[in-house]
């Protein structure tokens, strides 16, 4: 009865309401299922193609029992937040190569008789796939994946798709009110415009066509008429605005090719200079986690742990620890594994209970002699923890040399990317070592140069020149940039640096593909590349010449297949153009 009672516009928006409502209901409860199913797919896809990936790195160390390849490549993981734990079993379901994301190893049930699984626990995904190797099964990975950041986008996907739907309710709401006076609007808008282009004499005033109707076809004719005059009011005005634009745009484009060179030669080297700082970062980073870790358990339990130690124990433990912290050496895989067999051996013959887990401490503890003297600890009735709080206590050092290690490696590029990227805002040629820029500029493009190539220096003892050594630093990174991308990131790279009694000389050798002939003389010419389409613009050389001619000195290029040097000579005296 209430409902009769209601106005027609009032009605239309309750009924337009209420069957959008149903719809968006139906629509989001779809989606919202089918994507939280998809969510979980791609997490097991991407893990499995992570496992996959890896494996096939690992396959090569597996097969050759050289494991310092699969603990770099595992390593790696550090990268990928989710990712918690990985190993790397070998044939015999030993584990061959582990990876913790906090550094604290975690007990793992491998008793799953599957060749390949995965499975979602309550906070995690594992994913356990074979390793082959010429069609032979070499090994086996483990990787367990936290559904942490799953959960977390579930969440807010739901609550999106919940406030999403309160906003179109909303929108539907405006649109329902909105539709009942479609048939006022057009009327009205066509009266405006009439009295706004009649009082201001604006041609360019539209009227919005809201239908295909017959109001809709007389506001289309209405705003043909408007078109026609602006037009031919304007024509004269384009033309004499598009010649002033042209010269213009033409100088604007000259300047933003410059920048995009410059640019392009930056985005190299931040590429490797992230994964130069990211590295030790990652490094620092699982070290404060083992020693906040370490510390906190040490605090806690050591007191209690002393107090109860017998005598004759307390001086083994005492030895056991200033044994482990003067420790320096670093051992690899393979010689970690041969010292855990003999120290096995030596635990095997006292008949020692778990005996893999004492001989897996005295390798992590860097303890490899004289394991006899330590039995009185490991016979103990509580000798696990005595071993626990031994390893946590030794650790904490392991971790400051680890992040002072880090910090240095740090400092080295940051202090390299600082001096090649200084900006002389006042336009000023200062005294600048040459050689100290070249090392800089190696040290940035590092991250590609480790991957295969093999750099050789040959530097005499040269003075320093007044320059402009922010572009010279320039100069340094084009000729470098070049040479790396000619040898596709494995050869020889040969940098000579010398004087004669005019100039002080760079010689910069590649021993890639070499240029053509007949493009070497145009290599220096602005916008001429090699490189394919969307890698280069062709005006590094370019501009490195330019700069190079700007300290009043030269630079030539010699290439056969094979081989190319590109040598820039420097005034010793007077390098700035009168």
């Amino acid at each position: 009865m209430l409902f009769k009672n209601l106005s027609i516009r009032v009605k239309l928006i309750l009924i337009i309401q209420l069957v959008s409502l149903s719809s968006l209901l139906i629509g989001f409860t779809y989606v919202i299922f089918s994507n939280i199913g998809s969510y979980k797919e791609d997490l097991k896809n991407n893990t499995i193609i992570n496992a996959t990936l890896i494996g096939e790195y690992c396959a090569v160390s597996l097969d050759f029992d050289v494991s310092e390849n699969a603990v770099e490549t595992l390593e790696k993981l550090q990268n990928i937040p989710s990712v918690d734990v990985g190993i790397v079993y070998n044939s015999g379901n030993e584990i061959f190569a582990e990876f913790y994301k906090n550094g604290e190893k975690v007990l793992i049930s491998n008793t799953n008789n599957s060749n390949q699984w995965e499975k979602f626990d309550t906070n995690y995904l594992n994913v356990y796939r074979p390793i082959t190797y010429n069609n032979n099964k070499v090994g086996s990975i483990f990787l367990r994946v936290s559904t942490n950041e799953l959960s977390k986008k579930i969440r807010n996907y739901v609550v999106t798709m919940f406030v999403l739907l309160v906003i179109l309710i909303f929108i539907n709401y405006i649109l329902a009110f909105w539709l009942q006076k479609i048939l006022s609007g057009p009327i009205l808008n066509l009266t405006k415009a009439t009295k706004e282009i009649s009082k201001e004499g604006n041609y360019q005033l539209r009227v919005e066509k809201q239908g295909n109707d017959e109001i809709g076809l007389l506001v289309d004719e209405y705003n043909k008429m408007l078109q026609q005059i602006y037009e031919r009011e304007d024509a004269l005005k384009q033309r004499s605005i598009e010649l002033s634009k042209t010269l213009g745009d033409l100088e604007e484009t000259q300047e933003k090719l410059v920048n995009s060179e410059k640019l392009a030669a930056l985005g190299q080297l931040v590429a490797g200079v992230a994964h130069e700082i990211n590295t030790p970062i990652g490094a620092i980073r699982s070290s404060i986690g083992n020693i906040k870790g370490a510390l906190l358990y040490v605090l806690n339990e050591y007191p209690k742990f002393i107090i109860h130690l017998p005598e004759n124990q307390k001086l083994v433990f005492t030895k056991l620890v200033k044994e482990s912290l003067s420790q320096k050496q670093m051992l690899t895989s393979k010689e970690e594994r041969e010292q855990k067999r003999m120290i096995l051996s030596t635990l095997e013959k006292n008949q020692i209970d778990n005996a893999y887990f004492y001989a897996d401490s005295f390798v992590d503890m860097m303890i490899f002699d004289n394991i006899e003297s330590y039995l009185d600890i490991v016979k103990a009735e509580d000798s696990e923890a005595i071993f626990n709080i031994a390893y946590k206590i030794t650790g904490l050092q392991r971790s400051i040399d680890n992040i002072d290690f880090a910090a240095d490696r740090a400092s080295k590029v940051v202090f390299a990317l600082k001096n090649s990227s200084r900006i002389n805002n006042y336009d000023e040629q200062t005294l600048t070592d040459i050689t100290e820029g070249i090392e800089n500029v190696l040290i940035l493009y590092n991250n590609q140069i480790k991957q295969g190539i093999e750099v050789y220096r040959t530097y005499e003892k040269i003075p320093k020149i007044l320059c402009y050594s922010d572009e010279l630093n320039q100069v340094w990174t084009n000729i470098l940039h070049n040479a790396i991308y000619a040898m596709d990131l494995q050869g020889k790279l040969d940098i000579k640096l010398y004087t004669d009694n005019t100039y002080v000389i760079v010689s910069i050798t590649d021993y890639g593909k070499g240029i053509p002939p007949n493009e070497i003389d145009k290599i220096f010419d602005p916008y001429f590349t090699t490189k394919p389409t969307g890698e280069g613009t062709g005006i590094g050389l370019f501009i490195s010449k330019d700069i190079v001619e700007k300290h009043n000195g030269k630079i030539l290029v010699e290439s056969k297949p094979g081989k190319t040097t590109f040598s820039v000579y420097l005034p010793i005296n007077g390098s700035n153009k009168e």
